[in-house]
């Protein structure tokens, strides 16, 4: 109800010009259908590059259910498709070479005993050794640029 009282107060104010004065000084103004405006439909919105018909990353079989579990499981904190995000560890950085989760043992440690004094659960009751293994392969894949985000093709088998 107050937004409607607020459009219709608004609409009058325009339709009157804002006093006389106004109205006078914008008479002679070109209106919007007489500029050189173009109505242009939006763009297309863009879709990252794994999300392109026929472009979708290809992966084994274990990554691509890594990437299953990491969707449902990890993703709320460390990012979509793997993509930093303030809340959590950037995977990408702990699985590099040197980084601080960089072999499938420190990473299955860590996944399923958690961190929790860093605010991150332990997921030994919650996914298999199989599945974080799984997690492990596709991160490690992401983290070598070897999977560009996206979902990727379901392998085949």
């Amino acid at each position: 109800m107050i937004l409607r009282i607020c459009v219709a107060s608004l609409s009058s104010v325009i339709l009157t010009g804002f006093g006389s004065g106004f109205g006078a000084s914008v008479a002679g103004s070109p209106t919007l259908s007489q500029s050189s405006a173009v109505d242009t439909p939006p763009a297309a919105p863009q879709r990252p590059a794994g999300e392109q018909p026929g472009n979708a990353p290809k992966v084994s079989p274990t990554e691509y259910e890594g990437w299953r579990q990491y969707s449902v499981n990890c993703a709320r904190c460390h990012g979509q498709d793997v993509l930093p995000n303030p809340v959590a560890a950037n995977l990408l950085l702990s699985l590099a070479p040197g980084g601080s989760i960089d072999t499938p043992e420190k990473f299955s440690q860590v996944v399923s005993e958690g961190r929790l004094h860093r605010g991150m659960p332990a997921f030994k009751g919650t996914l298999s050794p199989e599945q974080i293994q799984a997690v492990y392969a596709y991160v490690k894949g992401r983290a070598e640029k070897r999977i560009t985000p996206g979902r990727p093709d379901k392998p085949a088998g």
